[in-house]
């Protein structure tokens, strides 16, 4: 697997690259994404957020009484991250209720195996077109529908159609948890749950706890829920970490309190340092810990959490290498108003990495990329025009484009989500890059460098001169073999 972003790119850093822009101390309001129509490929609309933050009618979806199969039953479903006794992290949806997958089915293609009997043990979770899912801690370039031999459509993640369990008679249980040697419960990935660290961290200090402060029974008035300062002893009792969804963002961390979490390009993650302080970190209160405090992981992995000493002699909870912070503009759970601030600030991901908005919701510019053959340059009208960037492969002469130099970041996910980590690309001339295969979006820091099909700068080829949210926009979704910068 790629290494997440942030500690590939920390390591870019460290060979010379220059630093990421600067910090401002003003916010915006987050917008809520809208939710992305069906279409004739995709039945069903994907909405950011829970069933009840969007009004989702009552006795319906993942709280219908009866089958799964019921058109009341099939409205809805949604798929959320958290932790299932020892397992963390898992999807469940709704009800709390834990998903599976079969290790009998295919996720390339999608196929489910599992039907009659099978699928009376293990109701398939289905919807139906015109239905929604919510996603709440799940990505959405993880998640799809593939059409059963009956006729109906089962959701999947990772390309794995999912199931529940019929003896999961409460919320949280994961009784099916592998049975049969085939059954497990799914990650947000689509992979197979694992358990997950518990107990005191020799390295840190701190006592970690699968679940909620809530299901934990943490004393009230402490830790998340403290109403005093963040630093003082009562609130760094404990910390909650759970992978969830804020102002349309998903997945993104948020804390006990359902507060947005986020990350600073001005920090560096390997190795982690907090550069925020003073004013900076009135506007930003870091995460603060102390040693024997608990950390209560809810969908976040464990492998993923950290502490980082800051100038201050405090200690403060790093996701992915990364320290992170509230934002004092959050005024309420839910609300993500820190996202993009200064063009420093984002949410961070459950990987640790920076969850951004789509190019179109956030008013940045369409990347420009024109497509060319290997042994012509682009024409000086594709390279203008973002529209040309769709186009099949040109051998028309033009103006040459001055490459230059940066850092390429290929991000395993569309719109810049990691679902698989990510890998980060510097010049100068030629690289070949590891894991382009798995590549659905460009983050470019610099410029403009020009994309290759084959290794060693060889096959077709895009000038790109900003960020690509979706590649398959241009014609090379998961085809980046070598990138070419200036010098």
């Amino acid at each position: 697997m790629i290494r997440a972003r942030a500690a590939t790119l920390a390591a870019v850093l460290a060979a010379g690259i220059a630093a990421l822009t600067g910090c401002s101390p003003s916010g915006t309001t987050a917008r809520p994404k809208p939710a992305e129509s069906a279409t004739a490929s995709s039945p069903v609309s994907y909405v950011p957020g829970t069933a009840r933050e969007n009004n989702a009618p009552a006795d319906t979806g993942d709280f219908a009484a009866g089958a799964a199969n019921t058109a009341a039953a099939m409205k809805w479903v949604q798929l959320s991250v958290g932790a299932a006794g020892p397992l963390n992290p898992v999807v469940h949806n709704a009800a709390g209720f834990t998903l599976y997958r079969f290790d009998k089915d295919t996720a390339k293609p999608s196929k489910s195996t599992c039907d009659d009997a099978c699928a009376t043990t293990w109701p398939p979770v289905l919807v139906q077109p015109g239905s929604r899912i919510f996603l709440d801690g799940v990505s959405r370039s993880d998640v799809g529908v593939v059409k059963r031999d009956d006729g109906t459509f089962q959701v999947t993640i990772g390309g794995w159609p999912v199931y529940r369990f019929s003896k999961d008679t409460a919320p949280a249980q994961a009784n099916g948890q592998g049975v049969g040697g085939t059954w497990f419960a799914v990650t947000p990935e689509g992979g197979k749950a694992s358990q997950s660290r518990q107990g005191t961290d020799a390295d840190t200090g701190l006592d970690y706890k699968n679940g909620t402060a809530k299901e934990n029974n943490a004393p009230p008035n402490t830790g998340d829920q403290y109403s005093g300062p963040r630093n003082s002893p009562e609130a760094m009792k404990w910390v909650q970490l759970t992978a969830g969804s804020a102002g349309g963002l998903t997945p993104i961390v948020h804390d006990g309190a359902g507060f947005t979490l986020y990350r600073f390009d001005k920090d560096t993650a390997k190795p982690s340092k907090s550069t925020c302080n003073d004013a900076c970190a009135t506007t930003w209160p870091p995460v603060l810990v102390q040693p024997g405090s608990r950390i209560f992981v809810d969908g976040v992995p464990t492998s993923e959490i950290g502490i980082v000493t800051r100038a201050d002699g405090t200690r403060q909870v790093t996701i992915g290498g990364w320290p992170v912070y509230r934002f004092s503009k959050d005024t309420a759970p839910g609300q993500a108003n820190g996202e993009g601030v200064g063009g420093t600030w984002f949410a961070v991901s459950p990987h640790g990495g920076k969850v951004l908005r789509p190019a179109a919701e956030s008013g940045a510019p369409a990347a420009s990329a024109s497509p060319t053959s290997a042994s012509a340059a682009p024409s000086a009208s594709a390279a203008a025009s973002p529209s040309a960037s769709a186009a099949a492969p040109s051998s028309t002469a033009g103006t040459p484009v001055a490459l230059g130099s940066g850092v390429v970041t290929l991000d395993t996910g569309v719109n810049f989500t990691e679902p698989k980590g990510s890998e980060a690309v510097a010049g100068p001339g030629c690289k070949n890059v590891q894991k382009g295969d798995q590549a659905s979006s460009l983050d470019l820091s610099g410029g403009p460098v020009k994309i290759w099909t084959g290794r060693d700068c060889t096959g077709s080829s895009a000038v790109v001169t900003s960020s690509v949210p979706d590649l398959g926009a241009i014609g090379f979704d998961r085809k980046i073999a070598s990138i070419r910068f200036g010098g």
